[in-house]
Formats: structure tokens, C-alpha cells, sequence
């Protein structure tokens, strides 16, 4: 352990960039050649060299690398929510209108709060068609005493 981890940092063949998976050890460089974050240093111990990470230059690329991701998920995230857009029915019940707006016992400001509900809805709409004239009257008077 002494060997991999001297001075708290992973040295020789057991150095790695902070972009590099895990289990492919770095090749060996001459000295003060930059290769992927890591620089190596003249500095040897026991014939070995010392590999001494950049902090600049790692930050760097790992903010980057982060930058990259985000956007690569915001981009995602933007064509879901187009799809979903997109994919929304516009189907309405076409006896859904008639069917509100028949009822004389509201008025037409309470009506049109109904009507954009169940056309928001569209399965409570084609409920609301499918009713009798009595449970028509009955689900509006319910929900507009609950909404409006």
C-alpha cells in the first residue's frame, strides 16, 4: 500500500486520471509530459516516478465533464416533454358541449369552469356524457360546490 498510495496520491502504473475508468492503470510517459490530467514530475522515489495530479487542469476537465452531462440531460429532458406535448389527445366528447350547457339550473360562468374541467379530463367527460339528465345535475351541483 505504502507503494501505490505514497504521499496520499496513487503513483507509477497505479495513477489515473479522474475521466479514466477504473482498472486500466496509466502508461508510463518520460518526464514532464502531460498526458490526461496527470503530470509527471521529475521527482523519483525508489526509481519510480512520482505522478503529481494537476488540480487546474482536472477540475477543469471534470467540470466539463459535468457541464456535458447536464446539458446532455436537459436536452433529454426538453424532447420528453415535447413527446408528451405532442402525444396529448385532443379528442373531445362531441356531445360533451351540448350536454353542460343544456342546464339552465347554473349559470354560465359555473358552467364553463365545469366544462374546462372535463375537458381536461377527458375520462370524467365522457363520463359526465354517458349520465342521465338527474345525475348530470347531481355531478354538477356536487363538483361546483366543491371547485367554484
Amino acid at each position: 500500500m505504502q507503494q501505490i498510495f505514497s504521499f496520499g496520491l496513487a503513483t507509477s502504473k497505479h495513477a489515473m486520471g479522474s475521466g479514466q475508468p477504473l482498472g486500466s492503470p496509466m502508461p508510463e510517459y518520460p518526464d514532464t509530459q502531460e498526458s490526461n490530467g496527470i503530470n509527471i514530475d521529475a521527482h523519483e522515489k525508489d526509481g519510480e516516478h512520482v505522478h503529481v495530479l494537476d488540480s487546474k487542469t482536472k477540475r477543469a476537465s471534470f467540470v466539463d465533464e459535468e457541464l456535458n452531462i447536464f446539458n446532455s440531460m436537459t436536452k433529454a429532458v426538453k424532447e420528453v416533454a415535447t413527446a408528451m406535448r405532442e402525444s396529448k389527445s385532443m379528442d373531445v366528447h362531441p356531445q360533451l358541449y351540448g350536454a353542460i350547457m343544456k342546464r339552465t339550473c347554473f349559470s354560465p360562468e359555473a358552467l364553463m369552469v365545469a366544462i374546462s374541467h372535463l375537458l381536461d379530463n377527458k375520462a370524467q367527460g365522457v363520463g359526465f356524457v354517458a349520465m342521465g339528465p338527474a345525475h348530470r345535475v347531481l355531478w354538477l351541483r356536487t363538483w361546483l360546490g366543491k371547485h367554484y
